[in-house]
């Protein structure tokens, strides 16, 4: 089973937190965290989630989306990929006997159904509460043409071109990129 902790921003998962959950069952975990920019590396756990069983570990649910609709999503999604999902916000859901953690996430789904239309219930925004200029997301065809770009099969200029950002934009989301990839590698033993 792969055990998989999530972090997103500058959250962390409490260390006590996942060894309790494990109870020395697993003796490693992938850590898998993303900036408030990108999700590459929540795409990438899932892309691994689905070749097995797992195990995800996370702070909050309001990690799986940046509104309801996308937390909703994402927990249906595991439910049907019968991911064990322990939430450190709601302990009901640590405990990761199947039965017990399955009913617990069908109960969470059925909370957000309901309050899907609940102007009261709100997850975090994309906006930047801090201030300052509107981060830039990576463009679409990102994905595609780094690859191309580092494995030098197009330029840097062909590839601003290609992706629609300037020098400067582009060479600010290579570094947050290759920060991204680096930091979704790490394996953490217990």
């Amino acid at each position: 089973m792969a055990v998989c902790v999530y972090n997103y921003g500058d959250e962390t998962t409490d260390g006590d937190l996942i060894r309790r959950i494990c109870g020395g069952i697993y003796d490693s975990y992938d850590l898998y965290r993303d900036s408030e920019r990108d999700n590459l590396a929540y795409r990438m756990m899932k892309q691994n989630l689905s070749a097995e069983k797992g195990l995800v570990i996370t702070s909050t649910v309001s990690n799986f989306g940046r509104n309801k609709a996308e937390i909703l999503k994402e927990l249906k999604w595991m439910l049907r990929h019968h991911v064990t999902l322990a939430i450190a916000r709601y302990p009901v859901t640590c405990q990761i006997d199947s039965m017990t953690n399955t009913i617990a996430l069908k109960t969470l789904i059925n909370v957000f159904e309901d309050l899907m239309n609940d102007p009261a219930f709100e997850i975090r925004s994309g906006s930047n509460a801090k201030g300052g200029r509107k981060k830039i997301n990576f463009p679409e065809n990102w994905y595609e043409l780094y690859p191309k770009w580092t494995a030098k099969r197009i330029t840097a200029v062909e590839f601003m071109k290609e992706a629609g950002v300037r020098k400067g934009t582009f060479y600010h989301l290579v570094k947050e990129y290759q920060t991204l990839l680096s930091a979704s590698m790490q394996t953490i033993r217990l």
